[in-house]
């Protein structure tokens, strides 16, 4: 996927200013700045729930513009921070949702769900005909995960995915992402304002102020950069962690 001096306005405001991005397969790129600085914005422009006003987005090749939106987003999984399960539906009906939506005989969908729900860490027995009010945040969040993946889509977004969890089981979440982008080989966009998420599950970091774009880095060079957002992240890293620590 790229992003080729893709701006984005409402009014006369300017939300995203020529922002030039590039992901491949088996990468995750990570969009890191404070709130309002068009993270989300940037993501959502990625499965046309908003259009860019100037510059183009491709996937694999192709303008999202020749895409029909709808089954655009149905080739993106998309993961949110509220889970986004419907709650009258069961387990097995939220996580078959996409190919249901696409046809497939219900024998595969059973099959791909108890693969998927196996690769998240929840039984199938125990959990196929539960709703979501059943369940607890971290399994909720496996489920929306189990979700985003059910055609084996070649991108995924995550829009603060884990933010809701406690600490332990966002760790347990963030590992789990990063064993299964690495099973699947695909492609991940992540919306946080956390630098230690950033850290933990990015291969690249793009860290994105007031809707520009100040630097693209790795989790292993983050503490080289210089610009002042960058730098404003790094200050907030526990002392122990801090470029220069001798603890």
């Amino acid at each position: 996927m790229e992003f080729k001096e893709v701006s984005y306005r409402v009014g006369g405001h300017l939300i995203l200013n020529r922002l030039n991005l590039q992901i491949q397969r088996g990468e995750t790129l990570v969009l890191l700045g404070r709130s309002g600085s068009g993270k989300t914005t940037a993501l959502r422009l990625i499965n046309r729930m908003v259009q860019p006003s100037a510059g183009d987005i491709c996937l694999e090749g192709r303008n999202l513009k020749e895409l029909d939106p709808i089954a655009l987003r149905r080739r993106i999984g998309y993961v949110i921070q509220e889970f986004g399960l419907l709650p009258h539906w069961t387990v097995e009906q939220n996580v078959a949702l996409v190919p249901k939506l696409l046809g497939w005989p219900v024998p595969k969908q059973q099959e791909r769900v108890r693969e998927l729900l196996d690769q998240v860490g929840l039984p199938y027995e125990d959990v196929r005909n539960r709703r979501p009010h059943e369940l607890s945040g971290g399994q909720r969040q496996r489920v929306a995960v189990a979700r985003a993946l059910a055609v084996s889509p070649g991108l995924l977004l995550f829009d603060e995915p884990f933010g809701a969890l406690d600490p332990v089981t966002r760790h347990e979440m963030q590992q789990q992402f990063l064993r299964l982008r690495d099973r699947y080989d695909v492609a991940a966009v992540f919306v946080t304002h956390d630098i230690l998420e950033a850290l933990a599950v990015g291969t690249k970091i793009a860290v994105l102020h007031e809707g520009t774009l100040e630097v693209v880095t790795t989790p292993g060079e983050f503490h080289q950069a210089r610009t002042p957002t960058a730098r404003a992240f790094l200050e907030t890293l526990p002392r122990a962690m801090a470029p220069g620590s001798s603890a």
